[in-house]
């Protein structure tokens, strides 16, 4: 699944609308450092269409909520039409505690006062092609069709029972790579020669096969060019993304939210 995403990434990268976009530049490469306030749930159905319990890591799991991402953006505009654009950010995180409720994962019951290890990781990778169908000499708006790629993987480890045997020690982990596509809208605008602003709004509720998923993503960055082909700036940004997965190694759902500043550079040519 790594090798499969690196090579999704690299074909990105040769080809996606982004933030701080200058209007001038073709080819254009950013690197972020994302602060966002982070709320993840699992849920693990077991065997039998039994249903696991609803895990929030931050309040069941004591992870922290506050974390800081590295995000990575390539853009490419071959014509005066087109857009095409690649992102990729990760997450990843562990944590030890004693839990304060019974939790249900998959056929695992971990009980009260068990110490459970976990852990939650997600991968990102986010393609958009988009068309610029208004535009003058300072500012756009287009519309962008996408593929929102995230892989999961989530691991719960402890002291647990099956069936009510006794307690011995119990290991539940999942993973998923789940593709859902993307629709939305994107605008820029060059308000002085050395500033410019630019948001971003994509959208989607829609089952396919295993997977039906929800997802919004909601951007607004501004920008100065410091030097001739470089530029700083500041995002805000929101994710909310949420799928149900029917497969046969996996029934549940997982979900997470995102949402904070980032700070950034960005080379454009």
């Amino acid at each position: 699944m790594r090798f499969h995403k690196l090579v999704l990434v690299s074909a990105a990268l040769i080809a996606q609308p982004a933030l701080a976009q200058r209007l001038s530049d073709t080819f254009s490469l950013q690197v972020s450092a994302y602060f966002p306030n982070v709320d993840s749930s699992v849920r693990v159905d077991g065997s039998g269409g039994n249903l696991g319990t609803v895990i929030d890591f931050e309040r069941d799991l004591g992870y922290d909520r506050n974390r800081v991402l590295p995000a990575f953006m390539a853009e490419w505009r071959p014509n005066d039409d087109w857009v095409l654009n690649a992102e990729y950010y990760a997450i990843g995180r562990r944590n030890q505690t004693f839990i304060d409720r019974e939790l249900v994962v998959g056929d695992t019951v971990f009980p009260v006062g068990a110490e459970l290890n976990s852990g939650f990781d997600s991968d990102i990778i986010r393609f958009t092609v988009g068309n610029r169908f208004y535009q003058t000499k300072n500012f756009e708006i287009g519309a962008a069709i996408g593929l929102h790629g995230t892989d999961f993987s989530v691991f719960i480890e402890g002291e647990g029972s099956v069936n009510g045997q006794a307690a011995q020690f119990r290991s539940e982990g999942r993973s998923v790579f789940a593709p859902l596509p993307t629709v939305g809208l994107f605008l820029a605008w060059e308000p002085a020669p050395k500033v410019s602003v630019a948001g971003r709004f994509d959208w989607l509720s829609l089952s396919i096969g295993d997977y039906s998923g929800r997802l919004l993503n909601t951007e607004a960055s501004v920008a100065f060019r410091v030097q001739k082909h470089i530029d700083l700036g500041v995002m805000y940004r929101r994710v909310d993304y949420q799928v149900k997965v029917r497969r046969d190694d996996w029934e549940g759902k997982v979900r997470y939210n995102f949402h904070g500043p980032a700070l950034f550079v960005q080379l454009g040519f």
